[in-house]
């Protein structure tokens, strides 16, 4: 409709100048009422040539003002597209890294989470996971990363679960040496916990275990399943608490950061308490 009212107004504005032209030839006659009503005719010609020209950029800017509004709800929705896509594409490359763990045990039932609050009053860098009950996660129920064992579920509800990490000295995890095959207990502690480390404790007086060695879970407790990853051994020390030697691990993860998890709801050695020396 408008595209033409656009078209009218550019005839109107063709045949205005046309006129004006032949009539300016006629002006120059010298009869003045022949030259009077040439004048009179022209202006009222200008006067008209002039409200087709105003009504057609009046329309133009109409159209203009009208496209801008369409371009902004354009880029806005884009704008929208583009971060459901960056969603999406973080969430897959997080399913996709727990893809390798799931093939290689097929009894685990991992559900992914975005870590949606942390406790500023635990020293010990808990946090809270948008994933409860509803989705089968229930207390002690371990919590990964890519790189490994993070914590476990001291809380939950039917939307959100609370996670200890194994910074904490609650953290009791049967774990062994991968290189050794030494055995002890992972729990984390004050003097450690802030430099994202934790400890292996209870190392028998003839261990083999040396600075640089992979710690994974052993799964003696039922509470984990074997041979998650947990860390590197950063040194031996010697634990003033208990007269026993410990190494301190250096976790594969940083505990301290970590904006999302995966709790692993089912496995299937869940429960069942081994001898350390089972495979």
């Amino acid at each position: 409709m408008k595209k033409r009212f656009h078209n009218r107004n550019l005839k109107v504005l063709i045949v205005t100048l046309i006129i004006i032209t032949v009539l300016g030839v006629f002006s120059r006659a010298e009869n003045s009422l022949v030259s009077g009503g040439v004048n009179a005719v022209t202006k009222g010609l200008f006067q008209l040539s002039a409200q087709a020209t105003a009504s057609a950029d009046s329309a133009t800017r109409e159209d203009l003002l009208r496209e801008n509004e369409e371009l902004k709800r354009d880029n806005a929705e884009l704008r929208r597209q583009l971060s459901d896509y960056i969603d999406v594409k973080a969430e897959n490359e997080r399913l996709w890294n727990y893809y390798g763990l799931k093939k290689e045990n097929p009894s685990y039932q991992i559900v992914p989470a975005n870590v949606i609050r942390r406790d500023v009053n635990d020293d010990f860098y808990s946090f809270t996971l948008d994933v409860g009950t509803s989705l089968g996660a229930r207390v002690n129920a371990p919590v990964i990363t890519d790189n490994g064992l993070v914590g476990w579920v001291c809380q939950a509800d039917a939307a959100t679960c609370k996670v200890k990490t194994i910074l904490s000295p609650d953290t009791k995890a049967g774990v062994t040496d991968k290189q050794s095959g030494d055995s002890g207990i992972l729990s984390g502690s004050v003097s450690l916990c802030d430099k994202n480390l934790t400890g292996m404790n209870k190392l028998a007086e003839d261990h083999s275990v040396k600075e640089g060695d992979m710690i994974v879970t052993s799964g003696t407790g039922g509470a984990y399943p074997s041979g998650l990853l947990i860390g590197q051994v950063q040194s031996i020390e010697f634990n003033k608490y208990d007269a026993s030697r410990c190494a301190i691990i250096k976790p594969y993860e940083d505990v301290r950061s970590i904006t999302s998890a995966a709790v692993i709801t089912d496995f299937e050695s869940k429960g069942k308490v081994v001898k350390s020396n089972e495979k």
